[in-house]
């Protein structure tokens, strides 16, 4: 049957090369505009379409012209990525696609200028380090000056200010010293700590609060991700569960920048883990594990006993060290009973949305204690931690608060 392919729907917006549904004649496809990039640097992704969410996989049929809205001519829908590290400005998460496709564009011009060959870009990065780093760069520059120009998406979202000023976050504000330094040609901001040493504006709000009588923790994901990991890992990863797979991979724990080859683990994981849909699918398992922490009369107890049978899921979610267990320990002897149970409830319902924007410090003395944000003069909120703010204040009533770091005058 010869189709217009008039139908068309995305599966995943998440792709570097996406992969489209005819639904008309059921055809899966990838726009013939991407053939070269993709065949080049990501040639298994040739083969499988996986849908966003459910994460089931389709066969792909193959190439076809203009497949993809700006073959067509119409306007591309944005689809920022989450504020993570090193992807918080708005351009490097709205034009993150952009990005990668025109960084791939330069590397394949280079090979071809140079006659050299790669099976795959992660070989072009490991042989060739620095080029790579200077078209990531290129590429980067390149999207901010068109969004500057001629921008291809609206980057409008809510503001700090907007936000603030629906939902009321207590903000403390206090002051320490700023120098810029130079570092690898490019100057950097850092803060002075009490014992001259430049820091992270992180360990300025540390000492503050240590100052306050506080003991002090370095929450971010750690806490979290860790509680989902062991309180859950029975029902995320039950072998009954038709859609988990034993999926290998190197293991997180003692990873570094210089040490990244970690020894090969196997994990049990459902396909569509961490999505909205995976909850809906399987909410009687999930609720059956958050039932148990309502029956049990230790949290702390029932912790320890589930430990090492979450070691591998907490392994994958990069938490699988002595810090992040104890960090999350702690907390439990600290906070009451039905906030660990409704943070646990709350984040696993869509775990890859909610897992970001959790506050940067746990901050506790006696029957005291705070999740603190901790922000510099040009930092603002992001949408997570917006979206985390509001759940935390109004729904959960957590204890909570934005704390400024300014610079001192004179």
């Amino acid at each position: 049957m010869n189709c217009e392919h008039s139908r068309i729907r995305c599966f995943n917006h998440y792709d570097i090369f996406r992969k489209y549904l005819c639904e008309i004649c059921g055809g899966i496809f990838i726009c013939e505009c991407e053939r070269q990039l993709v065949v080049a640097f990501l040639p298994h992704q040739i083969r499988f379409a996986t849908e966003y969410g459910t994460r089931k996989r389709y066969p792909v049929t193959g190439f076809e012209l203009n497949i993809c809205a700006e073959c067509k001519g119409e306007k591309e829908e944005a689809h920022p990525r989450a504020a993570i590290y090193g992807l918080k400005g708005k351009v490097e998460r709205f034009y993150w696609r952009e990005i990668i496709k025109t960084y791939y564009g330069y590397v394949l011009d280079w090979l071809q200028q140079n006659s050299k060959q790669v099976k795959d870009i992660i070989e072009f990065e490991a042989r060739f380090p620095d080029i790579a780093s200077e078209f990531k760069k290129k590429a980067k520059k390149h999207w901010q000056v068109i969004d500057k120009q001629s921008p291809k998406y609206n980057l409008k979202e809510k503001t700090e200010a907007e936000f603030l000023s629906q939902v009321r976050v207590p903000t403390i504000k206090i002051q320490a010293e700023y120098r810029q330094i130079e570092k690898n040609g490019q100057k950097i901001g850092k803060w002075i700590n009490q014992a001259g040493k430049l820091v992270p504006v992180e360990e300025i709000a540390t000492e503050w609060y240590r100052f306050k009588g506080y003991m002090v923790l370095g929450c971010e994901r750690r806490i979290i991700s860790t509680w989902v990991g062991t309180y859950l890992a029975h029902s995320i990863q039950d072998p009954s569960d038709v859609q988990v797979r034993p999926t290998l991979r190197n293991s997180t724990k003692g990873w570094t920048s210089q040490n990244r080859n970690n020894r090969l683990i196997s994990i049990l994981l459902p396909e569509d883990f961490g999505s909205a849909e995976y909850y809906k699918r399987r909410e009687a398992a999930i609720r059956a594990g958050i039932q148990r922490m309502r029956t049990t009369e230790s949290l702390r107890a029932l912790f320890d006993e589930l430990l090492d049978d979450g070691e591998l899921l907490r392994d994958y979610l990069w938490v699988n060290d002595d810090k992040s267990v104890e960090v999350a320990r702690i907390a439990l002897n600290i906070l009451p009973k039905d906030i660990v149970i409704a943070s646990v409830e709350w984040v696993i319902q869509d775990f890859w949305h909610r897992q970001p924007g959790w506050a940067d410090l746990f901050v506790y003395k006696e029957n005291d204690f705070i999740f603190v944000e901790v922000k510099s003069p040009h930092d603002e909120l992001s949408q997570e931690q917006m979206n985390w703010f509001q759940w935390a204040i109004e729904q959960t009533h957590i204890p909570c608060e934005i704390c400024r770091v300014e610079k001192r005058k004179g």
